[in-house]
C-alpha cells in the first residue's frame, strides 16, 4: 500500500483557493509545500498554472517542466503545457506537447482537437482533418468536433463531402447556429450553385428569427455621425487589410466618428494599426450575445456595419435583435446575410449589377469605385521578367486557397493545358504542399490527361516572399465559382494578368470588380471557351505578354483601384444618402 502524501491536505486546499479564483492564497499554500518538498510534482504543475494565469508565463513553463522531469509522460502535465504554449504563440512546442500528451492517453478529446487546430492554422490539413475525427469518435455526441471535420474537408477542397457531413448535423441539431453559418458559408464554394439557391439556404436560417423589431428613431441630433464596425477580423486578414486605409481617412473628419468593435484576441501589426486609426474602441472577444448587445446599444451608434456575415465567429444572432437603428453589412462576407434585421449591403456596380436584387434580402448600396479599398503594398518587390522568355514555355498559377480549387475548376484549367503544349500549372498558398491537397489535385487533373511533373505545389511564405513568388509565373487563373479576392490585386500589381470567368453570385464577382477597377478588365471571360481562348491568347505572344507585365502597375496605380481618397468620399456619401445627414 503506497505512503500516504503529506501534502495532500495543503494541496487540497490550495487547489480549493486556485479553482475559486484567490489565487494569492493558492500560491501561499503552493509555496509552503514546495519549500518542503521542491520537487512535489502536482503542486509544481499546479503552480506552473496559476503563474501563467498571473501572466507569469516564462515561470509558470519552467515549473511545469520541472514536474516533467519528475514524470516524463504525465498526459495532464503535457496537456497544460501545450495549452500555455499554444496561447503564448509557441505552436511547434504546443504541438509536440500534445503528441507528447496523446502518446501516453490518446483518450484525451481536448489534446486531439488542440493539436488538429493547430495543424489547421499551419496547412496540414490532412493531419488536422485525422486528428479532428478521432475527436469524433471519442466523443460522438460533441457537435463541435463535427463542425472541424466539415472545415478540414472544405479546407482541402472537399466541398461535396463538407456539406454532406453539415447537412447530416443539422438534421439532428437544428438550431445549432455555428453549423448553420457553416454550411451557408461552406455553400459559396459549391460548384454550379446560383443566387436564388443562396438566397434559399440563407433565407431559410433566418427564418428562424422573430422580425426584428424596428430600432427606436433616433432624434436628429447635433455632432459628428457615429458608424461602428464590428468584427473578428480586424487583424491580418483580408476585411482588416481593407478596412485599415479607410479607418485613417475617416479619422480626419470631424463629422464622423468610428467605433470598432474587436472580436479578436490575437494581436497583430494590421489590428494596431486598426486600433490606432479608430475614433474609439472596445474589446468583445469573449464577450455573450446578450454583453456584445448591451455594447452596441450603449455606445449610441446610427450606423453598424457588420464586417464577418457568416464566417467564423460571426455573431449575426446579436444583429438580428436590432441593436442599431441602421445595420449594414460589408467586406467580410460574398453576398445575403439572409437577415431582414441587415438593411443595407455594401457594394458595387460589379459585384451585384443592376437587376441582381432579387437575390439579396438586403438593398443594395453600390459605391462608385471598387467595392473595397486596396492599398499595395510598400514592400513588393518590382514585377520581374516574363518568365516564359528565359523558360520556353508558359506557366500559368494560382496563388488562391485549396478550397476554391474544385473539380470543375481544375476540369477547366486541364484543357488550357492541353491546348498550350508545354505549359506548366504552379499553384501556391498555405497548405497547397499537404500531401491530401496534392493528392486530390493530381487526381482530379489527372483524369483530364495531366500529369504531375506538370504541375507545382508552394506552400505558406512570409508576405514579401509570397509577393515575390509572382515573378515565376506569366499568366494567372481565377478559380470559379469562388474567385480571387486579394489574390487578384496582388497578382496584378505584379504584373501578372488575371483571366476570370464572373457567375452571377457576389464569390464570383471579386476578380471582375477588382480588374475593371484596375483598368485591365480585358481580361474577363463570358463563358469557358472564351475563359480558355483569353488564356491561351496572352501566352501566345510573349512579346506583347511582357510589355504589359512592365506597364500595368503604373496602370493600376494611377486606377480608382488605388485611389482611397476617393474611394473614402464615396463610402461617406453612401453614409450621407442612408442617414439622411450632410457629411
Amino acid at each position: 500500500m503506497p505512503a500516504a502524501d503529506p501534502c495532500a491536505d495543503t494541496l487540497s486546499e490550495a487547489l480549493s483557493f486556485h479553482q475559486g479564483g484567490a489565487l494569492l492564497e493558492a500560491a501561499e499554500r503552493y509555496l509552503a509545500i514546495l519549500s518542503q518538498t521542491p520537487d512535489h510534482g502536482e503542486t509544481l504543475h499546479l503552480f506552473g498554472l496559476l503563474l501563467h494565469q498571473q501572466g507569469k508565463s516564462s515561470e509558470g513553463l519552467s515549473r511545469i517542466g520541472a514536474a516533467l522531469q519528475r514524470d516524463t509522460a504525465n498526459p495532464v502535465y503535457l496537456y497544460n503545457l501545450g495549452v500555455i504554449l499554444q496561447e503564448l504563440g509557441r505552436d511547434a512546442e504546443a504541438a509536440d506537447a500534445y503528441r507528447k500528451c496523446l502518446a501516453a492517453n490518446p483518450g484525451n478529446a481536448s489534446a486531439w482537437v488542440n493539436l488538429g487546430n493547430l495543424l489547421a492554422d499551419h496547412g496540414h490539413f490532412g493531419e488536422a482533418l485525422e486528428a479532428h475525427r478521432n475527436a469524433a469518435k471519442l466523443q460522438p455526441g460533441e457537435v463541435d468536433h463535427h463542425l472541424r471535420v466539415a472545415r478540414d474537408l472544405r479546407l482541402i477542397g472537399d466541398i461535396d463531402g463538407s456539406l454532406a457531413l453539415l447537412g447530416e448535423v443539422l438534421n439532428q441539431h437544428p438550431g445549432h447556429e455555428a453549423a448553420w453559418s457553416a454550411m451557408l458559408f461552406t455553400s459559396q464554394y459549391q460548384p454550379g450553385i446560383h443566387c436564388d439557391e443562396l438566397l434559399r439556404r440563407h433565407s431559410a436560417w433566418a427564418s428562424r428569427f422573430p422580425h426584428p423589431v424596428e430600432a427606436a428613431k433616433r432624434k436628429r441630433r447635433k455632432g459628428a455621425l457615429r458608424v461602428g464596425f464590428l468584427s473578428p477580423d480586424l487583424g491580418n486578414h483580408p476585411v482588416g487589410i481593407f478596412l485599415a486605409p479607410l479607418l485613417e481617412r475617416l479619422r480626419e473628419r470631424d463629422d464622423l466618428t468610428t467605433i470598432c468593435f474587436n472580436d479578436r484576441k490575437r494581436v497583430d501589426e494590421y489590428l494596431q494599426r486598426n486600433r490606432a486609426a479608430a475614433g474609439e474602441w472596445h474589446e468583445v472577444a469573449g464577450k455573450s450575445d446578450g454583453e456584445l448587445e448591451a455594447d452596441l446599444r450603449g455606445a449610441d451608434l446610427d450606423v453598424l456595419i457588420d464586417l464577418c456575415g457568416h464566417g467564423e465567429g460571426n455573431r449575426l444572432p446579436v444583429l438580428a435583435r436590432k441593436p442599431a437603428p441602421i445595420q449594414m453589412t460589408w467586406a467580410g462576407y460574398v453576398g445575403t446575410t439572409g437577415l431582414p434585421a441587415i438593411d443595407y449591403l455594401i457594394s458595387d456596380g460589379h459585384e451585384t449589377p443592376e437587376g441582381s436584387e432579387a437575390g439579396y434580402v438586403e438593398k443594395q448600396l453600390r459605391l462608385p469605385a471598387n467595392y473595397v479599398p486596396w492599398e499595395a503594398p510598400a514592400y513588393a518587390p518590382e514585377p520581374g521578367p516574363l518568365p516564359m522568355l528565359a523558360n520556353g514555355f508558359p506557366t500559368f498559377g494560382c496563388f488562391n486557397n485549396p478550397t476554391k480549387l474544385t473539380p470543375s475548376t481544375l476540369a477547366l484549367w486541364a484543357r488550357l493545358l492541353r491546348m498550350v503544349p508545354g505549359s506548366r500549372l504552379v499553384l501556391k498558398y498555405k497548405g497547397m504542399q499537404d500531401p491530401a491537397v496534392v493528392q486530390r489535385v493530381r487526381g482530379l487533373l489527372s483524369v483530364h490527361g495531366i500529369t504531375p511533373d506538370r504541375i507545382d505545389f508552394l506552400g505558406q511564405s512570409n508576405h514579401v516572399q509570397h509577393l515575390a513568388a509572382f515573378a515565376g509565373i506569366d499568366v494567372a487563373l481565377d478559380p470559379m465559382p469562388y474567385s480571387g479576392g486579394l489574390s487578384t490585386c496582388e497578382a496584378i500589381w505584379m504584373g501578372v494578368p488575371v483571366v476570370t470567368l464572373p457567375g452571377d453570385t457576389f464569390a464570383s464577382r471579386h476578380s471582375l470588380s477588382h480588374l475593371h477597377h484596375a483598368g485591365v478588365g480585358d481580361t474577363v471571360a463570358k463563358d469557358e471557351e472564351d475563359y480558355l481562348r483569353i488564356a491561351s491568347a496572352l501566352v501566345s505572344d510573349a512579346d506583347a505578354l511582357a510589355k504589359r507585365r512592365a506597364s500595368m502597375r503604373s496602370i493600376i496605380a494611377a486606377s480608382p483601384l488605388c485611389d482611397r481618397d476617393a474611394f473614402a468620399d464615396g463610402f461617406v456619401s453612401l453614409l450621407a444618402k442612408v442617414t439622411g445627414r450632410k457629411l
